[in-house]
């Protein structure tokens, strides 16, 4: 397989990522910070295929059923995230190459984590976040291990940075809820901008969950846990969430099969907002470079539409893809189930 290489340099990456977000930039600078941006996430394929085959190698002895996924960073991803921190250059940006994997319980990712902190490998750990002792404000959960990815002396891809993320089925289904409902309100949920009423549930159904897991911060008592679940049943209401979570919904379109159910393969997805149609296209690995090429296609033509998401993602099988990006197909179904059982359970 040949692996894309860098184009540019770092400086010019980072002045091509800056004219991406600068509303003053003429339509050649904006052309050309896409090609070399899309070059540039591209070259991180090699180090994600490295650091993604230490989480693989690790993941079969936690827990053998795993859902694990690997992605490139969407654009529009990239852009947001430059727009919500000025001071971040595009070649310093640690998670432009992500793997996600999804385990049973809280224990299971504490023993992967444990495991890959204790790995022999080149690679150097340079950062770990754990949103599960410390979750974020939205609520959000999960354990962050960001990787440097290191070969030879001479290799081109040494310093680039792979992010690990680690998460509970249920952590999961929380923050697929937050993206689909994020998606489809057309509001960025996800970055804790919108409805203040919408991320203040997720906010305290977060805790909610948690209390499911066994993992509730030491601070919030019984007498606030019983308030939380009646502030969740009034805003449930008020928002008509699970009117709504189930209203989501998609018509899925898959274009060609040319990966079978046991083959592991990159997956191409194409997200109509307003249709709630989605058109799933697959390869084989040996044909990355044309779903990388059709990726940059996709991107090129919706790069000025609103109610369009894609994103390339390497995973097992379309069950797989499915189970590890249910916020494309709009399936909230774990995540209302989990929210009913808890709402249900005496506190």
């Amino acid at each position: 397989m040949t692996w894309v290489e860098p184009k540019s340099s770092k400086k010019a990456v980072s002045r091509a990522g800056d004219n991406l977000i600068n509303l003053e930039s003429s339509e050649k600078e904006c052309l050309e910070g896409l090609d070399i941006v899309s070059n540039w996430r591209s070259s991180y394929t090699f180090p994600l295929h490295i650091i993604a085959s230490l989480l693989r190698s690790k993941v079969k002895t936690v827990e053998k059923n795993a859902i694990i996924t690997q992605r490139l960073k969407r654009i529009p991803s990239i852009l947001g995230k430059l727009k919500r921190f000025p001071s971040m250059r595009l070649h310093t940006m640690q998670d432009i190459g992500g793997c996600r994997v999804v385990l049973s319980d809280v224990k299971k990712v504490n023993n992967l984590r444990n495991l890959l902190l204790n790995s022999r490998t080149k690679n150097e750990l340079v950062k770990e976040n754990d949103y599960i002792k410390n979750p974020k404000n939205s609520g959000y959960r999960g354990i962050h291990l960001i990787y440097k990815y290191k070969g030879k002396k001479d290799n081109i891809y040494n310093g680039y940075t792979i992010e690990i993320q680690v998460r509970t089925k249920i952590q999961h289904s929380w923050a697929t809820a937050v993206e689909v409902a994020g998606t489809f309100l057309k509001q960025s949920l996800k970055s804790g901008e919108g409805s203040e009423k919408w991320l203040h549930f997720f906010e305290l159904v977060s805790l909610l969950l948690a209390f499911l897991e066994n993992c509730l911060p030491e601070n919030i008592t019984n007498k606030r846990l019983k308030e939380i679940k009646n502030e969740v049943n009034i805003l449930a209401a008020e928002l008509e969430v699970f009117k709504k979570l189930q209203a989501f919904s998609v018509s899925t379109h898959l274009i060609n099969d040319a990966v079978s159910s046991d083959d592991s393969g990159y997956f191409l997805i194409l997200l109509h907002i307003d249709k709630q149609d989605v058109n799933i296209w697959s390869y084989k690995e040996k044909y990355l470079s044309k779903a990388t090429e059709d990726y940059i296609t996709f991107e090129k033509k919706y790069k000025d539409t609103k109610d369009v998401d894609i994103v390339l993602v390497k995973a097992k099988s379309i069950k797989t893809l499915k189970k590890a990006y249910p916020n494309y197909f709009a399936d909230s179904k774990e995540f209302l189930d989990k929210l009913n059982e808890v709402l249900a359970k005496e506190i």
